[in-house]
């Protein structure tokens, strides 16, 4: 830092030192971040007789390169992977496209999970994740509503789901959490009975396994039910973010500003005393 006008050697003792833990403090705030590296999926699915059709378009909407970008599936248990793509620039897009045999199982509505990994240019991973659904032979609709709220975190926090049966007769329900990487939690699946018209709550704990401080990342919960020879899903969704964490000095810095200012304003008195005495 340069300052302009009178050197810091011809002011009082007093001024000195306030200039000098201003100039502390503020050495210590960190400077804006350089970029953002956001991206975003849409996801094209269609059934064919026995096969499922998924195209994956990912678009760098950010204002830096995404480095080594693979698109991942996850379908009835299987994880399907695309050839990484070496950058995808700002404004840049591409498509990755799947295909899947699907019989063998019961007609109706299936969850598919969108994984797209990619890297920064320091080569550190970041995920983005999107949830939807297919159906096979035959499209239906859930019985259930699933009420959620986005959430705040930082090292660990609750989601929480309230999930109410619309229809008559009992429910045996597994229920999911699909997580990007950078978040995890111990019990991602869960299985319980909800009655005729009845309503339960359930929580996910959550923790921020490599999550930067601000990042914010969409979650999905799929509820999956059978009745008779059909399948059902409902997918719920909510958004977590990470908590803006501050570095210290800038956290404490007025603080510090308030103690320059007392030691800077003591000593300006202490010498102005002193000058009164010698000259009296």
């Amino acid at each position: 830092m340069e300052l302009s006008g009178e050197s810091m050697t011809d002011k009082p003792l007093g001024v000195k030192i306030f200039l000098t833990v201003f100039i502390f403090v503020f050495a210590y705030v960190p400077a804006a971040t350089a970029g953002t590296l956001t991206i975003k999926t849409e996801t094209t699915v269609k059934t064919e007789n026995d096969r499922l059709h998924v195209t994956v378009k990912v678009e760098n909407t950010g204002n830096v390169g995404a480095h080594n970008v693979q698109s991942n599936l996850v379908v009835l248990g299987e994880r399907l992977k695309s050839p990484v793509k070496t950058e995808l620039g700002v404004n840049q897009s591409d498509a990755f496209d799947f295909e899947k045999v699907v019989s063998g199982i019961k007609k109706g509505r299936y969850p598919l999970t969108v994984m797209v990994d990619f890297h920064d240019a320091n080569q550190y991973p970041f995920s983005a994740l999107s949830g939807t659904t297919f159906y096979f032979k035959e499209d239906v609709n859930a019985d259930l509503l699933c009420l959620t709220d986005d959430m705040t975190m930082d090292e660990n926090g609750e989601l929480r789901f309230v999930i109410k049966n619309l229809g008559f007769g009992p429910k045996n329900i597994l229920a999911t959490l699909a997580l990007p990487k950078e978040l995890s939690t111990p019990r991602p699946q869960v299985n319980f009975q909800i009655e005729s018209r009845g309503e339960k709550t359930l929580i996910f704990e959550i923790v921020n396994f490599s999550a930067l401080s601000g990042a914010t990342y969409p979650v999905f919960c799929y509820l999956e039910y059978d009745l008779g020879d059909t399948h059902y899903t409902a997918v719920s969704r909510a958004v977590v973010k990470i908590a803006k964490s501050e570095n210290w000095f800038r956290r404490t810095r007025w603080v510090w500003i308030g103690v320059a200012v007392l030691v800077g304003a003591a000593f300006v008195l202490y010498q102005f005393k002193r000058r009164i005495a010698r000259s009296a």
